[in-house]
Formats: C-alpha cells, sequence, structure tokens
C-alpha cells in the first residue's frame, strides 16, 4: 500500500513539473516552438509501466491540460486518450527500437496529436493552425533521448515498477 502512495505521489509530481514547464511563458514569436512536454512524459511512462500509466491516466492528463492551457474540456483528453491507447496495444514493439528511431517517431507522433487537436478545434471554433507547431514537434523528438533518459534513471532510482 505504502510503495502504491508512493508511486502516485511521484508520478504526479513528475506531470505536475511538465505542466509547469508546459505554461511557462515563452516570447510570443517563439509559442508554436515549445516542446510538448506533458506528452513527452506521458508517452515515457506509458511505454515504461504500460499497466499503471495507459488510457484512463492519459485522460486525466489531458482533462488537467485542457484546464491549465484553457481549452475546449475534453479535447486533449479525447487526443491522449486514443494516442495512448495505440502506444500501449504497441509497447513491446516500441520499447524495442532504438533510441534515434523512437525520437522520429517521437517527432511523428507529435504531430499526429497536434493535427488531431486542431481539427478538434478547427470543427468547434474555426482555429488557424500555426506552421511552427511542426517546430514544436521536431524539437520534441529532438528532447525525447534526454526526456528518456532522465526518466528512466528516476524510475531506476525511486525503484518505479
Amino acid at each position: 500500500m505504502r510503495q502504491t502512495f508512493f508511486q502516485i505521489f511521484i508520478l504526479a509530481f513528475i506531470f505536475i513539473v511538465a505542466f509547469v514547464l508546459e505554461i511557462m511563458p515563452w516570447p510570443n514569436d517563439f509559442q508554436g516552438y515549445r516542446p510538448t512536454w506533458v506528452v513527452l512524459v506521458l508517452l515515457y511512462w506509458a511505454l515504461a509501466l504500460p499497466d499503471k500509466v495507459s488510457v484512463g491516466t492519459a485522460f486525466v492528463v489531458g482533462i488537467i491540460w485542457d484546464l491549465v492551457v484553457g481549452s475546449i474540456l475534453g479535447i486533449h483528453a479525447l487526443v491522449l486518450s486514443i494516442a495512448i491507447y495505440i502506444i500501449t496495444m504497441n509497447h513491446q514493439i516500441l520499447r524495442n527500437l532504438s533510441l534515434w528511431l523512437q525520437s522520429l517517431l517521437v517527432m511523428l507522433y507529435v504531430i499526429l496529436i497536434r493535427f488531431m487537436i486542431f481539427f478538434i478545434e478547427m470543427v468547434l471554433n474555426n482555429a488557424e493552425f500555426n506552421n511552427q507547431q511542426i517546430v514544436g514537434a521536431i524539437i520534441s523528438g529532438i528532447l525525447w533521448p534526454w526526456v528518456f533518459l532522465l526518466m528512466r534513471q528516476v524510475r531506476h532510482q525511486l525503484r518505479l515498477h
């Protein structure tokens, strides 16, 4: 019981840090270049602990993300739930890929997530797509090896299984 509470506390703290990084102010001209920290952290934990971090966790994280950024409630929850479902169904294959290939897949995955969010917002609000978001997805992919190694270090140090 104590170990489970500790794991939940650590994962919650890591997601809080990701949300803080997500809402950290950037200059207006560079908003689109922002990496998607929440997606990177969620992807890592869905790959590392697919039995503990899966669709339900993605839904809760998505609802919190909607509340934090002020978007329509449920958009991020829906998109992240679909995305993490695909990841957890293929986690054995994805875990065995090299880190650079995972990085390329993370780039494509973040682009897909951003397009899905844009499409839903376009249907509901007439949103416009910002081309800088593609660069933000590339930056997320470039940061993936460091996020992966940092999260793995945390997981091994704290014995999260």
